[in-house]
């Protein structure tokens, strides 16, 4: 029996079943991780796979053109694809029940890059972020800009999203300055407690309210509907707001509001 070669759908129904086609082990499987098919050039061997379990509940088919086959990944692969963000992933089963396949069941949860007993993490721009929030360039702590001026509107300083600034060579072989933000830099040196992944949208919380203070101690990861993200956001607007009024005294408008 030869494999189907041509190109196939991705999804179509079979059986009664709403099935997809996954193109790396060439079988489709529906979303519940229940039923899975097989297709073929001669439609006469086209048919379900049987669903083996091991003692653990692990599931997986078996073909002779792949041998075993997760059914987990499968599914995933169809219903739930791995992010392609160039960091590691490995498949979880949210409930522990490694027997539930259902997509709903599925999470790529994000391999940690650094070990948690780290307190200090060198990134892939050459950064080096620490466990209290500082930030080091070439051994030199970055200062955390916080304010900018304007001079559009006439303002000394106006609050910005914090951010450190860093040289860094380009294509052209000179050196031109970059920005990044702090909270992305405590982010990607996994100095935010919790798991995003497990979040549909998730934001860095800074859990004393005070966006400034980025010890690792005082950021967690929350859904940015929640009401304590909606409540620190309102804070951070007021007190961004407090810091541009505060630096341009005497000015009519410092806030800019019409």
């Amino acid at each position: 029996m030869k494999n189907i070669s041509k190109k196939q759908p991705f999804e179509k129904e079979i059986n009664g079943r709403r099935m997809r086609y996954c193109i790396k082990y060439n079988v489709r499987v529906n979303r519940e991780g229940t039923y899975a098919y097989k297709e073929y050039d001669n439609p006469n061997f086209n048919g379900p796979l049987n669903i083996h379990t091991r003692t653990d509940g692990f599931k997986y088919l078996n073909t002779k053109s792949h041998g075993e086959i997760p059914l987990d990944e499968t599914v995933a692969i169809c219903f739930k694809p791995m992010p392609q963000d160039g960091k590691k992933y490995i498949l979880i089963h949210k409930d522990g029940n490694l027997g539930n396949c259902h997509a709903a069941n599925l999470e790529w949860k994000q391999v940690p890059k650094f070990s948690p007993t780290d307190t200090k993490r060198k990134l892939d721009n050459g950064l080096k972020v620490r466990v209290d929030g500082t930030v080091y360039n070439m051994r030199k702590k970055l200062r955390v800009v916080t304010s900018v001026g304007d001079a559009d509107t006439d303002r000394s300083c106006v609050a910005v999203e914090p951010y450190v600034c860093y040289d860094r060579k380009n294509m052209y072989k000179s050196m031109e300055e970059r920005h990044s933000m702090m909270d992305n830099l405590m982010a990607e040196a996994e100095f935010v407690e919790g798991d995003k992944s497990m979040l549909r949208r998730p934001k860095v919380l800074h859990k004393d309210q005070n966006y400034l203070n980025f010890n690792s101690s005082n950021l967690k990861w929350v859904e940015e509907d929640s009401q304590e993200y909606q409540d620190y956001m309102k804070k951070k607007r007021e007190d961004m707001d407090a810091l541009t009024i505060k630096g341009n005294p005497g000015h009519p408008n410092p806030l800019m509001k019409f």
